[in-house]
């Protein structure tokens, strides 16, 4: 047999076996929807009636209700399907339940105006006309959490059946620091690098021109490229080589440009990606700010029986006062007062240490340099610290408006001569709790990663993607990632 036909078999295979899994997921998607959009449907209903009618009447209301609502479920399907939310491949079970809340939030929608419009017509001029905006208003945003929970719960199930299988194809010049980003998601094996060189033989799993072979028998579900020099016809061609054999990506060189809006055009045939920065809107901001105020309250109120606990403890274990504060940077270079439990023994007076040398606040990059001194971290503090629970104080921050739930970090003074271009935008925005460097390594990251990071969170920002970092910050606490 051929090298040619016996690669097209093996292409044949490998889909095959994909294809399977993904038809399995797709199933078990829709039958996961189905369930949940009669689930939020009912849990809105119970929640409705519970602020409006009797409670010896509440099944009654229910059941009455549910008959005339029977097309939600329904539309909530239609408009999955319409909008791709069951178009899956390998890499879909990877992807955060929250990720898509956005189009789970318009398919619910969609579903309730599709109940609603059937039910206008089927009970015209009568008082169920009135009522059913509301019930379905309701059904929608307990639907579109109830979805996303179950979501992440099949997630879950299918991730602990079988990683994702993953391998990346580069020059060798950045495998070390995607790798580092792969290994911080759960559910995926990553085999090794993939060779562009036929000479770049070390610590390779082969040679992207056996990309068949190698997606055949590592039975591979997704490849990456990572950043390369140039693209080269034979780069180019290999790319198209891998998208058909298994779920492809490609790691962007141009970092600072990625999170721009960006439109497709060509000049006399001659293809253009039009690149343009984003702006937030003044409703954006409003919009962040009430979400900030609202989040840090409802937070800092469940918060209290916690931080009374870690305030004794911290009084009874070591002398100092509860709180550890420093001067940092905000909004426009504005400096303010971080709050934090304080998690170090205080350095005696003719101590040379400083709390930035021993650790107590220490910038990223100084700690990143090998100074983690511990030998002053209480015990208590110790813990707090690993799990990010010292932060509570800065609630406090945010409802002050020095502070944001979710932002890029907030730098100390001395960082403020620093002249960078990444360092400059991330003055635009106030500081935040979390962000992304907090759910992607924190200290684990290098200090050009952080950088970078903190720039694509300024430059891509949405509301959505607060809200998705927000989901993903108690795991990364709970993990306990590049936290001392």
């Amino acid at each position: 047999m051929s090298l040619i036909a016996e690669g097209t078999f093996a292409v044949g295979a490998h889909r095959r076996r994909r294809g399977l899994t993904s038809r399995r997921y797709t199933a078990s998607l829709v039958l996961a929807d189905y369930l949940s959009a009669w689930a939020g449907l009912i849990i809105g209903l119970a929640l409705l009636n519970l602020v409006t009618r009797n409670a010896f009447n509440r099944w009654s209301y229910i059941d009455y209700n549910l008959r005339h609502a029977f097309w939600f479920p329904i539309g909530v399907i239609i408009a999955m399907a319409l909008t791709s939310g069951y178009r899956v491949s390998r890499r879909s079970p990877t992807q955060n339940a929250f990720t898509n809340f956005k189009e789970l939030a318009m398919a619910t929608s969609f579903g309730g105006f599709l109940a609603m419009s059937i039910s206008y017509i089927a009970h015209h001029f009568t008082q169920w006309e009135i009522q059913v905006p509301t019930q379905i208003i309701i059904a929608v945003m307990t639907t579109t959490f109830v979805i996303a929970i179950m979501r992440a719960v099949l997630r879950a199930v299918v991730m602990s059946q079988r990683p994702v299988r993953m391998a990346l194809i580069d020059d060798g010049t950045t495998y070390q620091r995607i790798a580092t980003h792969l290994h911080l998601q759960r559910g995926i094996t990553l085999y090794g690098r993939i060779s562009m060189d036929l000479d770049d033989t070390e610590n390779t799993i082969g040679h992207i021109s056996d990309i068949e072979r190698l997606a055949e028998e590592f039975n591979l579900d997704r490849v990456i490229f990572g950043s390369m020099n140039s693209i080269t016809p034979d780069v180019a061609r290999w790319y198209r080589r891998t998208t058909e054999l298994v779920d492809t990506a490609l790691v962007p060189r141009m970092f600072e440009v990625i999170s721009w809006r960006s439109r497709l055009t060509d000049m006399s045939g001659l293809p253009l990606l039009e690149m343009a920065p984003r702006h937030v809107s003044r409703f954006d901001l409003a919009l962040k700010r009430s979400f900030d105020i609202i989040v840090a309250l409802i937070l800092l109120v469940l918060s209290i029986p916690h931080s009374i606990v870690i305030a004794l403890l911290i009084k009874l274990t070591s002398r100092g006062p509860v709180f550890y504060r420093q001067e940092r940077l905000g909004l426009n270079r504005k400096p303010f007062t971080i709050l934090k439990f304080r998690t170090m023994q205080i350095a005696p007076a003719n101590s040379p240490s400083s709390a930035v040398q021993s650790g107590e606040d220490a910038p990223l990059y100084v700690i990143r340099g090998k100074m983690q001194e511990t030998s002053r971290r209480t015990w208590i503090g110790g813990f707090i610290r690993k799990i990010g629970l010292d932060e509570i104080p800065q609630f406090i921050n945010v409802l002050t408006g020095s502070m944001s739930i979710v932002g890029p970090r907030p730098f100390i003074v001395s960082e403020s001569d620093i002249q960078d271009p990444f360092y400059a935008r991330r003055y635009d925005v106030r500081p935040g709790i979390t962000g992304l460097w907090q759910v992607s390594g924190r200290n684990n990251l290098t200090a050009e990663e952080l950088r970078q990071l903190d720039y694509l969170y300024v430059s891509a920002w949405s509301m959505w993607w607060d809200i998705k970092i927000c989901f993903d910050t108690p795991r990364a606490m709970l993990r306990g990632l590049g936290a001392y």
